[in-house]
């Protein structure tokens, strides 16, 4: 790596939070006394148990859409916690939880198991901005009868913690802050701070400058890629239009070929890239 690179990616390091996916993976991977804390904190209590922690596991859908979890943890009971990030403002974050739901249960039974050996999940997001504009600091979901509020009782629970909760007299609100701090000299628990420590001014700054490296081999090479299938699209779109093939044929063929929406065609047809 050459020497300006260096100095660029010691920048970045120091502008990392744990509100950043990749480096919130990085410092909880393994750290099952961090995972613990933040659980504990999470459900107000103090005898939380965490067995297992695992960092950015990708479950890949059968035909549909693979996600990639952001922190995956098992306490002493089985149950099961992912735990998310969300920065952006945008999708609709309620149907992605739902998702991420169902897609953790599908690693959760083998072929033939009975469904009742489903253990309670937890589908944890961290918000960055108060997505439901109302200041409460924790949103906790789970499945009830309309009519009577009973519990469906199939152990499926959604949460979303609220990034701009300012209230650092609470546990909760401490936690926040701590997940948006630059500096681990300036976060409350220092379990999280001596993690966030050893990453950026310790021993792990040169992982974390190798992790960067290879991130931007990984971009570079996802880009080529794109561009050359984006290119693929539009050529055969063309060839397509030389021999006078009608317009909608040729959106009908080009989805077949490239598995693409019909919007996804369309924006090809119309030369853009979808």
């Amino acid at each position: 790596m050459n020497e300006r690179l260096y100095e660029q990616d010691l920048e970045r390091i120091k502008a990392l939070r744990l509100f950043d996916d990749d480096f919130l993976a990085l410092v909880f991977e393994d750290n099952i006394e961090g995972t613990e804390l933040l659980l504990n904190i999470i459900f107000d209590r103090d005898d939380m148990k965490v067995s297992k922690v695992v960092k950015q596991r990708e479950i890949k859908g059968v035909e549909g859409h693979s996600v990639r979890l952001d922190i995956l943890a098992e306490d002493s009971s089985h149950k099961i916690y992912d735990i998310e990030i969300q920065r952006q403002e945008r999708g609709n974050l309620p149907l992605r939880s739902r998702y991420y739901s169902s897609m953790v249960d599908t690693t959760l039974l083998k072929k033939n198991e009975d469904y009742n050996l489903l253990v309670p999940t937890y589908i944890i997001f961290f918000t960055e901005k108060d997505i439901f504009g109302d200041g409460r600091p924790l949103r906790h979901y789970v499945t009830k009868e309309i009519e009577c509020n009973d519990l469906l009782g199939d152990e499926r629970h959604i949460m979303f913690i609220n990034g701009e909760n300012k209230d650092e007299k609470t546990a909760l609100g401490k936690l926040v802050h701590d997940f948006k701090c630059h500096s681990a000299d300036n976060m409350y628990y220092k379990v999280l701070a001596n993690r966030v420590r050893y990453f950026k001014e310790e021993g792990g700054v040169q992982n974390m400058c190798k992790i960067l490296e290879d991130m931007r081999t990984e971009v570079a090479k996802e880009t080529a890629k794109r561009v050359a299938r984006e290119t693929s699209i539009l050529t055969l779109i063309e060839a397509y239009r030389d021999i006078d093939m009608k317009e909608s044929e040729i959106e009908e063929r080009v989805m077949k070929k490239f598995n693409l929406s019909r919007e996804e065609a369309k924006e090809y047809m119309l030369g853009k890239s979808a």
